[in-house]
């Protein structure tokens, strides 16, 4: 069994044009949600939607990987707590997410669905040039579904880490996703997805 982190802090929102086909409001600071640890897959591991479950959509995402513990982390110091990257697939249930958000619930199951984290191998950070202009891409079957730079964030990856640090601890071995660029769309069984970011590598899986 993989090791699995602490927490996966998630952030919603976090490029405009997801905003505009989410149909949302530009957020005055970072929204945070949660992915249960357990929902996490390797590469060429299954994506299993539940029976009966419709509108299950893809979301590529850079995730951030801590190597160390801190609390109350200034944006000067936040890339320095980060020890490697990966690229992830934030695969969300969207009915059961716009319905939670219609009554105003949290979004947790609708993000935290066994099978619904697939994440590449991490890399080293150190490895990277520029961590904030990384061209996303995600295919489905082949063809591209979703591009898009981490220089669109409308928080930065200093700003991400620097504000959830205000409210609780980050720790060693904790996970962050950063939002997703347009062109999420739903995926069904025998479609395989590949999500990947330049220089940080790829995660593939097929749906059953």
């Amino acid at each position: 069994m993989r090791p699995r982190p602490g927490k996966i802090i998630s952030i919603g929102w976090n490029y405009r044009s997801h905003l505009t086909e989410t149909e949302a409001q530009l957020p005055s600071e970072p929204v945070v949600f949660f992915k249960a640890p357990s929902c996490l897959i390797g590469d060429g591991e299954e994506i299993r939607i539940p029976k009966g479950m419709a509108n299950v959509q893809h979301e590529v995402e850079l995730a951030l990987i801590f190597g160390k513990t801190g609390k109350d982390i200034h944006e000067s110091e936040a890339l320095s707590y980060i020890s490697k990257v990966a690229v992830f697939n934030d695969i969300t249930a969207r009915d059961l997410q716009d319905q939670a958000r219609k009554e105003g619930n949290p979004w947790a199951v609708s993000k935290s669905i066994d099978t619904f984290g697939p994440i590449s191998k991490p890399v080293p950070i150190r490895k990277l040039e520029n961590i904030q202009d990384l061209r996303m891409e995600l295919t489905v079957n082949g063809k591209v579904r979703q591009t898009g730079r981490t220089s669109l964030m409308v928080f930065t990856i200093p700003k991400l880490v620097s504000y959830v640090s205000k409210f609780m601890t980050i720790e060693k071995g904790d996970i962050m996703i950063t939002g997703t660029p347009e062109g999420v769309s739903e995926i069904v069984p025998g479609d395989v997805v590949c999500a990947k970011i330049d220089g940080v590598g790829s995660v593939t899986n097929r749906v059953v």
